[in-house]
């Protein structure tokens, strides 16, 4: 069976160049099936909203229940659960590739590993180095719930913490967090949230670009529209 992990023709991802037309970027998604891939999808409440089936991703034939990106998801998902080390090779090959693609346009590379999931990639070594360590020169980033992750000495790693008011001790989290934190709004974006400045996050996913200790605002899409969890904060 043949894998592809990383995709380069991400809607969002591609906004990136509006922003910022230096980097070039790639985002990998697996299908966020259970905790081991998204750790808090139940405390924050997040399955329901889940870009997992947005654009694409959620469109299916009548009467079925699972379509072509979805099996691809599926296989990536499976591979990491079941062979670690064959996924970690494969994936170290394409960000290899990716890069020398960036290169050869004169571009700089940046590689978003949690499109739909949540893994603490930090923590996951390779001859005793985790990713970020064998890309020293690539800017790796994401969005995250757990509020634990200690990235902060990792230089090209960049996190932003994802808010959820459906369960009141992860919301609690918004005043200790050191850095960005994301708010998925139904209306229009505030000024700003709980004291901090609200920047539009739908105009790039170049995360690392935006300033500090700010809210990066993002649009409810899909069924996160109609979500009453507590995840999305309707204005």
């Amino acid at each position: 069976m043949s894998y592809k992990l990383l995709t380069l023709n991400n809607p969002k991802i591609l906004k990136g160049k509006d922003v910022d037309d230096t980097f070039i970027s790639c985002v990998m998604h697996f299908r966020p099936i259970n905790t081991k891939i998204c750790p808090y999808q139940d405390i924050a409440s997040c399955k329901t909203a889940c870009l997992n089936t947005a654009g694409r991703g959620g469109i299916f034939k009548k009467g079925e229940t699972t379509n072509r990106i979805q099996d691809a998801r599926q296989r990536r998902t499976d591979l990491f659960l079941n062979d670690r080390d064959e996924f970690m090779s494969l994936l170290i090959k394409e960000i290899t590739k990716f890069s020398n693609y960036c290169y050869k346009k004169d571009k700089k590379p940046a590689v978003r590993l949690n499109g739909t999931s949540d893994i603490q990639w930090e923590k996951i070594l390779v001859d005793d180095k985790n990713i970020f360590e064998l890309f020293p020169d690539i800017q790796f980033y994401d969005y995250t719930k757990i509020p634990t992750r200690k990235v902060g000495h990792i230089k090209n790693y960049h996190l932003t913490w994802s808010y959820s008011e459906a369960n009141e001790k992860y919301a609690s989290w918004y005043d200790k967090i050191a850095y960005n934190i994301a708010v998925v709004f139904n209306g229009a974006f505030p000024i700003y949230f709980k004291g901090r400045e609200v920047v539009n996050g739908d105009e790039s996913d170049l995360r690392f670009l935006d300033k500090r200790n700010v809210v990066v605002g993002l649009k409810a899409k899909g069924k996160a529209r109609h979500d009453m969890s507590g995840f999305v904060i309707h204005v």
